[in-house]
């Protein structure tokens, strides 16, 4: 007797009849009186305890290597299942049951918006936006776009990492990491269906190597085609599905591949005048436990609405953009309220981006101030200003803007991402010029620059 020995009756007999299965699997045994053998033992290992599934697991496999299976762990798995660790390495997902009562959904969004806010300095817009992907990634089986969020931001500091955590909070199945492998990334989408958090992504695209991982997480846009084919065990080609929700922050941009799945959103450096409050994750996931739960019911609620659902996108959109919003429109309508406009504004805000700063773009603001500081001014035309940064001694240092070469044009494109935009304005004798108030930068001094 291979699996018992001093037992309960009923364990005793359970070990008689692994016994009885594995004896069938033997060599120039018919296929058929193996996969009789195979499925039995399936249905006994559901209720074993993890040492006694692990014990009939690798008797299993070396019966069925002796009877000429090519594939025998693979063929073993299959029958109940692959070995999960009992320790600390498991990955672990949080799941939540569902609200026991109907939801609404206004009120549902309005307190993910407000949540992301109580953490992280977010427009209106923005958090607006997440709300509606944090909703999303309950009900993402009924979607067909699988739109990436991205957070980004010019530099260091402006809470992307904390972005995401208030994320793992919300969202369904949350799995936050960094720099993870490509192979990680396609099996841990393809066994868990996570949320998956993807953190300090900079590292991951450097001067934008990692194509096979930029592949597969390029590949999880659509539904109908969310696969990437792999070889695994002797080489048998497999598809593993890459169809789940996305989160990924980084300092810069994404690859503009990436970046066209992705809906954007651009954090800065927050001002001593926009306080957060203090953020513990442990207390804070036990507090939006009543979100995560009302998020679940809603989802079960409508999911079948929102598989037929047909959302109206806003014309201005690209064609890309349209397919991104279509599911967070698609819920916004159907949670109504106030809700499709909000969602509409920040569809037209969101994919309105300005262009990415250059590296000096905080040295190029830290110029600016001292020029305006010196001319004691309050307004200056544009011109002026570019000849004062090209007759700066200290413009010539590395790492900083070629002021020699700088025109209006590159002036204007790096101070657009601080929402900083030329003007027009009076100068000198009643002369009307293009070019800027001082008080058009003392948000962005505020932000990025040492007083």
């Amino acid at each position: 007797m291979l699996l018992h020995g001093s037992a309960e009756p009923r364990e005793e007999f359970d070990a008689l009849m692994a016994d009885s299965a594995l004896a069938a699997i033997v060599h120039d045994a018919p296929l058929m009186q193996i996969e009789a053998a195979l499925r039995s033992l399936g249905e006994m290992m559901a209720k074993a305890d993890p040492l006694r599934r692990a014990i009939v697991r690798e008797e299993t496999i070396r019966r069925l290597r002796g009877a000429g299976v090519r594939s025998p762990a693979a063929m073993a798995d299959t029958a109940f299942g692959p070995l999960e660790s009992a320790g600390l390495d498991r990955i672990r997902l949080g799941a939540v049951a569902p609200w026991n009562e109907t939801v609404d959904g206004r009120e549902l969004l309005d307190d993910i918006a407000k949540t992301l806010q109580r953490f992280v300095v977010l427009p209106a817009v923005a958090a607006d936006a997440q709300a509606l992907w944090c909703l999303n990634t309950y009900a993402h089986e009924a979607a067909g776009v699988s739109p990436i969020l991205c957070i980004g931001s010019s530099e260091k500091r402006c809470g992307k990492t904390r972005n995401l955590e208030v994320l793992s909070c919300l969202a369904h199945r949350p799995l936050h990491t960094s720099n993870i492998t490509v192979a990680a990334l396609y099996r841990t989408i393809d066994r868990y269906r996570p949320t998956l958090l993807i953190d300090e992504a900079d590292t991951i695209f450097v001067n934008g190597s990692n194509a096979e991982r930029r592949g597969v997480l390029n590949a999880g846009l659509y539904k109908s085609n969310a696969f990437v084919l792999r070889c695994g065990e002797r080489q048998e080609p497999k598809m593993h599905s890459v169809w789940c929700p996305k989160a990924i922050a980084l300092i810069g941009r994404l690859p503009t591949t990436l970046e066209d799945r992705s809906i954007v959103i651009a954090l800065r450096r927050r001002s001593p005048a926009e306080p957060v409050e203090a953020f513990r994750y442990d207390q804070v996931l036990e507090q939006v436990e009543p979100i995560r739960r009302k998020a679940a019911r809603w989802a079960a609620d409508y999911r079948n609405t929102l598989r037929s659902a047909i959302a109206v996108v806003p014309e201005q959109l690209n064609d890309r953009a349209q397919d991104l919003w279509r599911p967070l429109l698609a819920i916004a309508e159907t949670i109504g309220g106030n809700w499709p406009e909000r969602a509409r504004r920040a569809a037209l805000e969101l994919s309105d981006r300005v262009p990415e700063p250059h590296r000096g773009g905080v040295q190029l603001l830290q110029d600016l101030r001292k020029v305006f500081r010196q001319r004691h001014a309050e307004r200056l035309p544009s011109e002026d200003i570019v000849n004062a940064l090209a007759n700066m001694e200290q413009a010539q240092s590395p790492g900083r803007v070629r002021r020699g070469a700088i025109t209006k044009v590159d002036l204007a494109r790096s101070v657009a991402v601080f929402g900083i935009r030329p003007r027009v304005i009076r100068y000198g004798h009643g002369q009307v010029r293009r070019g800027y108030l001082a008080s058009d930068f003392v948000d962005a001094f505020a932000r990025h620059l040492e007083f």
